[in-house]
């Protein structure tokens, strides 16, 4: 009786140990707003740039150093199953649900607001490019849309 319990010490810290050990979690780390609007940005270029707040999508438009448009929409109000790329006129754009107009452009040079149903970027894209970005602006809007979201696939 007494090797027994002499034992156990050893056999409650081997437990832990292994009961510890097959509960450490392994996080897996998706990738982050900043990663994909980082992506984005740089494949949109010098004259655009799109950032995210509270759950609306900024985008600008400059001229140089001058900003000459902006639009405002929800990412709730996208409907991330449009989202296409016009090769002959350069525009990658996202329709909004259920066809409403719900991006608020502001032109700045003509001094004019007004409501459109489509979210468009003006920028050059090749096919992969293309798929990378359709994959990012779909990343950024389920990260918006879902606090649990996670992706780990790289968007090229």
């Amino acid at each position: 009786m007494k090797s027994i319990l002499n034992k156990i010490p050893f056999l409650l810290l081997l437990t832990a140990v292994l009961i510890k050990g097959s509960f450490i979690p392994v996080f897996s780390q998706g990738i982050s707003m900043e990663e994909t609007l980082e992506y984005i940005n740089r494949k949109l270029g010098p004259q655009s740039k799109v950032d995210v707040l509270r759950g609306v999508i900024i985008a600008q438009y400059f001229d140089g150093p001058t900003l000459v448009r902006e639009d405002q929409v929800m990412c709730k109000a996208l409907d991330i199953n449009t989202i296409k790329y016009d090769y002959e006129n350069r525009i990658l754009s996202i329709d909004c649900s259920a066809n409403q107009k719900c991006v608020d452009r502001q032109l700045f040079v003509r001094k004019i607001q007004r409501d459109y149903n489509r979210l468009s970027f003006p920028v050059t894209l090749d096919a992969k490019s293309t798929d990378g970005m359709k994959n990012a602006i779909t990343h950024m809007i389920k990260l918006v849309l879902d606090p649990k979201y996670e992706n780990l696939d790289p968007f090229e």
